[in-house]
């Protein structure tokens, strides 16, 4: 089930459509929101920016999920930008409403506690797991990202190693390791994938 099929028909009305394009923000870091927003369709990407600059992925939020709910309750940090990683169209509902409705929809509350713990396990999980990745591993994560996309002609060497946070003789290592595996290519100062199948399976699935 998804969180819109909780919600009676009053709550629904209440219901704004937005569509956003691909790149364009949804959710800007540090900023008030007031809406929780519901994904009809697309893919929206969920990053944090870390002191150093660096752009980390740290869940890709797909059709019948929902974000914005923790800010409800929460007027602390919000570290975390969401952008739209295709076109995207959403439903947003408004704070107040929101509340009004959890207060008399006991399973309503149920479920979105339930969303919010496996939300924040697996996010706790995909911490750990990039803090115990190879540079090879995080460079495969981060052109699988780029080629998915479609900017992969777009990345330097120069923005490769801000991303992995690796310096570049570490970053050159892995791009000859994954060219002699025939995973990409790299010529003239421009990424390629030879391997797409192998260098998805490192797209962030949550």
């Amino acid at each position: 089930m998804h969180l819109i099929d909780f919600m009676n028909e009053d709550i629904k009305k209440k219901l704004v459509k937005k569509t956003y394009k691909k790149k364009e923000t949804i959710l800007f870091a540090e900023q008030e929101n007031e809406y929780v927003i519901l994904m009809i369709d697309g893919i929206a990407e969920a990053f944090i920016l870390n002191v150093k600059g660096n752009i980390s992925t740290i869940h890709l939020y797909r059709s019948g999920s929902f974000f914005g709910e923790m800010e409800q309750f929460n007027d602390g940090k919000k570290p975390v930008e969401i952008v739209a990683f295709t076109d995207c169209n959403v439903y947003k509902l408004h704070r107040n409403d929101f509340l009004n409705w959890l207060k008399g929809d006991f399973e309503a509350t149920k479920f979105l506690i339930r969303e919010i713990t496996s939300k924040l396990v697996v996010n706790a999980e995909l911490i750990e797991e990039l803090s115990s990745l190879s540079v090879k591993e995080r460079l495969l994560r981060c052109i699988s990202l780029h080629y998915y996309r479609n900017e992969l002609n777009l990345l330097t060497k120069k923005q490769l190693a801000s991303e992995v946070n690796a310096p570049i003789r570490s970053i050159n290592r892995a791009i000859n390791e994954c060219v002699q595996e025939h995973l990409i290519a790299y010529e003239n100062k421009r990424f390629s994938v030879i391997n797409q199948r192998e260098v998805l399976k490192n797209l962030p699935t949550t």
